[in-house]
C-alpha cells in the first residue's frame, strides 16, 4: 500500500507509463507517495549500531544539551508545545536522506515515530469529529481508509479472494480503535504554510503534526498557531502538541532545504511576509482551476459570534461562545413560558481554575470541567431576565478551544 501527500498534479501520457516510471513522475512533480518498500527502506536506515540519531534522540539531547544533535543533513526545525521551552533546530540525516531520496519530502517519515507516543484516543472528541468531519490533521474518510489498509494488510497473498472482501467488509466503519491501530506507529500530518510556486523561488514551508493530536486531546500549541496567523490563516488553525516545521523546495525536483529556528521566529523574515499574499494567489489559481470557491478553514465551536450548545445536569441546553481572551456561557435558569422571575439570591455560582459550577434554589443547573483553565478573578456573571450569563477570562490569551468541556 502507499501513502499520498502534497498536492495534486496533471499527468501526461499517463497510458505511457509503467507503474515504476508513473510513481518516479509523481514525485518528480511534488506528490510525496509512501510504499511498503519506502518503508523498509526508512525502518532499515534508522536500525543497527551505525544508524544516525533518531528524531526522538535529538529532542531528548536538546533538552539535556540545550543545543543542536550534531547529526549532518537538512536542518529543521522543532517547535514544542509548551511555551517555556525554546524552538530549537533539529537535523534530518544524510543518510536517511540518501537512502529515501533524492527525491521527496522526506521528514514525514522521519518525524512520524516522534508521533508514535502510546497515547488512547479520547473516546468523546472521536464521536463529536467523526460526525463532523472536520478535524484539521485529516479527515474521518481517510483515516477509515488507513485502518481498512492496515487490516488488509493483515490478509496473507495465498489467501482466497473472497477472504479478503470479508475482510474488508469487517472495516467499513470507523471505530477508535481500529483508528488506534491505524496510528499506532506514529501518523504525520503536513500543514502548508506556503506552498512552492514561481513568485516565492518554488520553495514551501511546512508544519509536520500528529494527525491525530487532537483526538489524544494533546495540549494546545499557541506558536504553530500564531506562526499559521502570521502566514494569512485567519482564524488561525489549532495545533496540537509538539510539531515540526521543515521547508522544501520543488526545482527541479521535491526535495528538503534547510530551514532554522531564527527562520521562524524573526517575523521579518521575507518568507512569512510575502506568505498571506502568497496563499491568497494559490487560492485564486485553485478556484481558477476548478471553477469553485475553495474549501476554507471551518469556524471554531463557538467562534465568529455563532453560540455552541451545550447539556446542563439538568438535562436542559445552554449555549456558549468564545474568543481568543473569554468564553461565554448563557445558562436558562427557569422556563421562558412561566410567570416565574429569577430570584438573584437563590444564584450561586462557583468558579475554580478548570471548573464552572452553576446553582439556582440548591439545584445543580451546570455543573462543567473546562477545556482549559481560567482565571478565577477576571470571571464574573449577570442576569438577563431569565438567562444566566457568565463570563471566564481564559488563563493563557490567544487560545481557541476546540470544544467547551474537558474530555475524560
Amino acid at each position: 500500500s502507499r501513502a499520498f501527500h502534497f498536492h495534486k498534479t496533471t499527468m501526461s501520457n499517463d497510458d505511457d507509463m509503467t507503474p515504476t516510471e508513473r510513481e518516479q513522475w509523481l514525485r518528480d512533480h511534488g506528490v510525496q507517495i509512501e510504499s511498503s518498500a519506502d518503508r523498509r527502506k526508512a525502518e532499515s536506515a534508522l536500525s543497527g549500531t551505525d544508524r544516525p540519531l533518531s528524531v526522538i534522540e535529538q529532542v531528548q539531547r536538546l533538552s539535556i544539551l540545550d543545543a543542536a544533535a550534531g547529526e549532518n543533513g537538512v536542518k529543521f526545525v522543532y517547535l514544542p508545545h509548551d511555551t517555556s521551552k525554546k524552538i530549537q533546530t533539529v537535523c534530518l540525516p544524510s543518510r536517511l536522506v540518501e537512502a529515501l531520496g533524492p527525491a521527496g519530502d522526506i521528514i514525514p517519515t522521519y518525524v512520524k515515530s516522534f508521533f508514535a507516543d502510546g497515547r488512547s484516543i479520547d473516546e468523546k472528541i472521536f464521536k463529536d469529529q467523526a460526525a463532523k468531519q472536520n478535524l484539521l490533521g485529516g479527515d474521518m474518510e481517510k483515516f477509515a481508509a488507513n485502518a481498512k489498509k492496515e487490516k488488509l494488510a493483515t490478509v496473507s497473498e495465498g489467501e482466497p479472494a473472497a477472504a479478503a472482501a470479508k475482510e474488508e467488509e469487517k472495516t467499513t466503519t470507523l471505530s477508535s480503535s481500529s483508528l488506534m491501530n491505524a496510528t499506532a506507529g506514529g501518523s504525520t500530518e503536513t500543514f502548508p504554510l506556503v506552498r512552492p510556486s514561481k513568485t516565492n523561488k518554488n520553495e514551501g514551508v511546512y508544519i509536520y503534526l500528529d494527525e491525530v493530536g487532537m483526538l489524544k486531546h494533546l495540549p494546545l500549541n499557541t506558536r504553530a498557531s500564531q506562526l499559521a496567523q502570521q502566514c494569512g490563516f485567519h482564524p488561525a488553525p489549532n495545533f496540537y502538541g509538539d510539531v515540526f516545521v521543515g521547508r522544501v523546495s520543488s526545482k527541479p525536483m521535491l526535495h528538503n532545504i534547510d530551514i532554522e529556528s531564527g527562520d521562524i521566529m524573526d517575523t521579518t523574515k521575507e518568507w512569512i511576509v510575502r506568505a498571506p499574499h502568497e496563499n491568497v494567489l494559490w487560492q485564486q489559481a485553485i478556484n481558477e482551476a476548478t471553477g469553485r470557491s475553495g474549501e476554507t478553514q471551518p469556524n471554531h465551536a463557538g467562534t465568529e459570534g455563532v453560540a455552541a450548545e451545550a447539556t446542563g445536569n439538568d438535562g436542559c441546553s445552554y449555549t456558549w461562545l468564545q474568543n481568543e481572551e473569554e468564553v461565554e456561557l448563557t445558562v436558562p435558569l427557569i422556563d421562558d413560558d412561566g410567570d416565574e422571575t429569577v430570584n438573584k439570591r437563590l444564584i450561586k455560582v462557583n468558579f475554580l481554575p478548570q471548573k464552572v459550577v452553576v446553582k439556582y434554589n440548591n439545584e445543580c443547573k451546570v455543573e462543567v470541567e473546562l477545556y482549559s483553565k481560567i482565571d478565577v478573578d477576571g470571571c464574573t456573571w449577570t442576569l438577563d431576565k431569565k438567562n444566566l450569563v457568565i463570563t471566564c477570562e481564559k488563563a493563557r490569551d490567544g487560545e481557541i478551544w476546540p470544544r467547551l468541556e474537558l474530555s475524560g
